[in-house]
């Protein structure tokens, strides 16, 4: 049984100081995850010891053995991991978006009629949507937008809700996804549904470009304060496994942004083409709920976000 720095490193669990400081009994509080840094119900920076046993059974069965001596090549169980173990090998675990949940749709797919239901709702604002994904954990409503609108979060996906920029700004979402080219990021605002979404001539209307101006606020101050993010990210960490340096050096190029406001049927031709420039000039993802409905829809049972 290893610690995340262990499996990262091939380490001796009896020399791991780490290792039994850090994989105990869930009654233990963990003093690195506040309640607050959660989106789960249980912190998974620890694992029971059932959880403990589980695991090492089953990387026990990765090894493959030839004329009696087990080879360096080993197979690839992580979708046989305890649900546990899969979050706490992580970098955020208790942000980790699952990918085995994909394919649980009997579980998914009524989360979906239930937000199509919600979005129809005639007092439904933007509020209301933040709390039902939260209520409900359907945090694979807001992971979708990797997979439908971007090319990163297929090795790895996580999503923070109100991550907060200094003292001044909340971000409804940050996702972070991964790819062979590292980590990229992803900064969401959710408005109202319906509204002065687009005006008559297919323009933005206010509510769009209340999200975009709050988007505006925080391009510019993340050219400015992006290293101060270093020490937000740390107390979401597993405390034993080291970030990539996209974490600490500000890369523009890995920076995007996401509004979600209004439906379908309040984008013209017009609105459209607006959409297309905002994302190759600025890039910035101007969207309809319908948009994440969709793109939802489309990711259940798929392998990864």
């Amino acid at each position: 049984m290893y610690c995340a720095e262990c499996v990262l490193s091939g380490g001796n669990k009896t020399l791991c100081e780490t290792w039994r400081k850090y994989t105990v009994r869930p009654a233990r509080k963990n003093k690195y995850i506040g309640d607050n840094m959660k989106i789960y119900e249980r912190d998974y920076t620890i694992l029971t010891d059932e959880e403990l046993d589980e695991w090492e059974r089953i990387k026990e069965k990765e090894s493959i053995t030839k004329d009696g001596k087990k080879l360096l090549f080993r197979k690839n169980l992580f979708r046989e991991y305890p649900k546990a173990a899969r979050h706490y090998i992580s970098l955020f675990p208790n942000n980790y978006l699952d990918i085995n949940e994909l394919e649980e749709s009997e579980k998914l797919i009524p989360f979906l009629d239930l937000f199509l239901e919600l979005l129809d709702g005639a007092q439904t604002d933007e509020r209301a949507i933040l709390n039902f994904i939260k209520e409900k954990k359907a945090y694979f409503l807001v992971g979708a937008i990797l997979r439908g609108y971007f090319n990163f979060g297929h090795h790895d996906a996580y999503i923070i809700p109100e991550f907060m920029l200094g003292v001044s700004y909340k971000v409804d979402y940050l996702l972070i996804g991964k790819n062979s080219g590292g980590y990229e990021f992803v900064f969401v605002e959710f408005e109202k549904p319906r509204g002065r979404i687009t005006n008559g001539d297919g323009e933005l209307g206010e509510v769009f470009r209340k999200g975009l101006n709050q988007v505006q606020d925080w391009d510019t101050w993340l050219d400015s304060n992006y290293s101060s993010l270093y020490e937000v990210f740390s107390k979401y960490k597993h405390p034993e496994i080291q970030r990539d340096g996209e974490f600490l050096k500000y890369d523009k190029t890995r920076i995007h942004f996401v509004v979600v406001a209004g439906r379908r049927d309040d984008f013209t031709e017009k609105t459209y083409r607006i959409k297309r420039s905002k994302f190759d000039r600025e890039k910035i993802s101007v969207l309809h709920y319908d948009n994440l409905f969709d793109v939802a829809k489309e990711l259940i049972g798929k392998s990864t976000y």
